[in-house]
């Protein structure tokens, strides 16, 4: 198998890839930028159940945006079930983001070393050797 075959074959795999990826992508649409957290409180009364460590709670609080330019809402229990599914989602996205661009990446590196493969193969077709035509390019 010459070298352009196995940069073709490998193009393809990362082709098939990133299609995967893509689908994949395409699946987390629905999503909610933020975090979900848990919290327990202390009133503070003196015969409250919390004054000996039952703490009221539990509160779900989803916090969007950063900073002061994001909100926060008081969820209960079955909406913050669903809000948790979302806030997940938007991280698998992002991390689906990650590969995706890492596999273009290799595919840009892939069509270059195909691109010079190909550029080889025609100079030997020619009768130009790849280090003749080398030292050309560097002498211009």
């Amino acid at each position: 198998m010459t070298n352009v075959e196995r940069v073709r074959r490998k193009a393809r795999q990362k082709l098939a890839e990133q299609r995967g990826i893509v689908r994949s992508l395409l699946k987390t649409r629905e999503q909610i930028v933020g975090s979900l957290f848990v919290r327990y409180a202390e009133c503070g009364k003196k015969d409250c159940a919390c004054s000996r460590g039952k703490r009221h709670g539990p509160y779900y609080i989803l916090s969007t945006g950063p900073g002061a330019q994001g909100g926060s809402a008081y969820l209960d229990s079955i909406q913050a079930g669903r809000a948790h599914r979302l806030v997940r989602r938007n991280r698998e996205y992002r991390n689906g983001l990650r590969q995706l661009r890492r596999v273009n990446a290799d595919l840009v590196a892939l069509l270059r070393r195909y691109r010079n493969e190909m550029a080889n193969r025609g100079r030997s077709m020619l009768g130009l050797s790849a280090a003749r035509a080398n030292r050309k390019k560097s002498l211009v």
